[in-house]
This record gives C-alpha cells, structure tokens and sequence, in this order.
C-alpha cells in the first residue's frame, strides 16, 4: 500500500457489471476498481472517498464491495459512529470479527500467528476461539504495547492478503474514527510499503 487517493464526487468513465439502479458515480468507481486492479497486481492502495453527507460515499462503496468480492477479492467492512462511548479501534475490530465470522480456529491461527494474543486484547472474540489463551507479556509502556498491535494486525492483514486474490478493507465514516483507528491506518501503508506479492486495497 503506497499510494494516496482522494477521490472526490464527479462521473464519468464506464464500469460494468453494477447495479441498474446505480448511477452517476462511473468516475469513482473506475478509480476503484483501478485501484483493486493495482492491488490484484501486487500494488497495494489506500483510497479515500470524500463528500459531503448524504452525497453517496457509503453506497459506492457497498457497489465497489460487491463488485470486488465478484471478483474474487476478501472483503472486510469497518464502520464508525457518531455516538460517544464507541471503544477504541471499532472499525478494525468490526473488520476483524468480519473475518472471524467465517474462518474456522485452524484458518485464524495460521492467519494470526502469535500475534493472535495481542489482536485478542481489542478482539476478545479471539480468546473464545482458542481452548487456553496465553495474554502477552507486560510492556514497559503504552507506546510499546501500542506498536506490538499495530505490528500483529500488520502481520495478520499481509497473512490474509497472501491467502486471497485480494485484500479489500473498507471503513465507512472515518470522519467520526477515534485517534487509536487514525493511527492504526496511518501505520499500515509504510508497513506495506516494503516489497512483497500481498494486496491489500482501502
């Protein structure tokens, strides 16, 4: 993932294959569907659709999803909220249980490694899934506990890119992400930046 895109609201250019009742947005998702080609081809990007509300950001998406799950991409959605008392990384903890929701513990911990420990501790959908969890050892700070997860999701996003076609992550309403998520996607182009075969598009 090395790229930066934001892709503001104006059509033009042709996608096939959405839905009849889907129109106006060609321009935007011929972006897309550019950048999931990128991906598939082992250029990973991150792409950010920015509008005002109510002007169609979520429902491009939701095509852009059907259309990259059609063609053979792993789709996982995140979305944020304007209410208080949303914990912190919701969107990625959505995006993980999303994935959690239709693998089996073998197909996790092949994914997560050990790393699966530390993930656990914003998923605790992940201990459930295992007989004996063992937590992670103790951090001198915040700051050191803070990279060992960004560096285990790493790890599992590049794990689960490497096993499909493509990797699609979507956040919806990033504007109302709290700063731990702003963070966490922050970290992860440079994480991706280093040459590999994995694909992983936002």
């Amino acid at each position: 993932m090395d790229e930066r895109h934001s892709i503001t609201q104006e059509p033009d250019e042709i996608v096939t294959g959405l839905s009849s009742d889907f129109v106006g947005r060609q321009r935007e998702m011929g972006e897309l569907v550019t950048a999931l080609e990128d991906a598939r081809s082992g250029q990973g990007r991150l792409v950010m659709l920015v509008g005002g509300p109510g002007i169609g950001k979520t429902r491009t998406a939701e095509e852009f999803a059907a259309y990259a799950q059609e063609q053979g991409s792993l789709v996982l959605w995140g979305r944020c909220h304007e209410q208080q008392g949303m914990p912190p990384f919701w969107p990625w903890v959505q995006a993980i249980r999303s994935y959690l929701r239709e693998r089996d513990p073998d197909q996790v911990r092949s994914s997560m490694g050990p790393g699966a420990s530390v993930i656990a501790e914003i998923v605790p959908d992940i201990d459930e899934m295992f007989p004996d969890p063992k937590p992670p050892p103790e951090l001198e700070s915040p700051e050191q506990a803070r990279f060992r997860l960004f560096d285990a999701i790493t790890t599992f996003l590049k794990n689960v890119s490497a096993q499909s076609s493509s990797l699609t992550i979507i956040l919806d309403n990033l504007h109302w992400a709290d700063k731990p998520s702003l963070l966490l996607l922050e970290f992860l182009p440079g994480a991706f930046r280093q040459p590999s075969h994995d694909h992983w598009d936002l």
